[in-house]
């Protein structure tokens, strides 16, 4: 019964690929891949070779976000119909201020919380490229080693087979045309 399942399964995928067309599937994989792979090598390389500053939370940056999903329960528990509100939720950013060399740089972090994931006064690394302290990053945002590591593979191994496909396709339709020119 598992069987039938999964071969049931494989022949209904395999031609929602041959409906998709297998030039826009090798496409949009490639895409996928080239995407995964330069962001991965991006960060990767930021760690390695950029230049790492110590920070000092400066202030903290106060914003208001509202939560549209949650809705106000109406009368008896019921969503209520008409004009729907919702309460505002106060997060906070972290500015951190470094330097390189003698020119002081500031950089927002990324990341919002209800708390101040940052308190002001804290120490915190920030890297940059060589020479471009206004593309700065908080370190502890950047993205895990081992994860960027993992993603830049996947994103090989993506490719590769991707572009073996697209041989395969390719070699399929030269011998085609060859039977074609051969019988007409």
């Amino acid at each position: 019964m598992a069987r039938g399942f999964f071969s049931e399964g494989r022949r209904l995928f395999l031609r929602g690929l041959h409906l998709l067309g297998s030039r826009t599937v090798v496409v949009l994989c490639l895409l996928l891949a080239t995407t995964a792979a330069v962001s991965a090598a991006r960060n990767l390389w930021l760690v390695f070779s950029g230049t790492v500053a110590e920070g000092i939370v400066v202030r903290q940056v106060e914003e208001l976000a509202v939560d549209w999903q949650k809705q106000a329960p109406g009368a008896a528990g019921s969503p209520g119909v008409g004009i729907q509100t919702a309460a505002a939720e106060r997060l906070y950013r972290a500015v951190v201020a470094f330097k390189d060399g003698d020119r002081s740089f500031e950089v927002l972090a990324g990341v919002r919380a209800t708390v101040q994931m940052y308190p002001l006064g804290s120490k915190v690394d920030v890297v940059f490229p060589r020479g471009q302290p206004n593309r700065a990053r908080l370190g502890p945002e950047l993205p895990d080693f081992w994860a960027q590591a993992g993603l830049l593979f996947i994103a090989t191994v993506l490719g590769a087979g991707t572009g073996y496909s697209w041989w395969k396709l390719a070699r399929r339709r030269w011998a085609r045309r060859r039977v074609v020119k051969a019988a007409g």
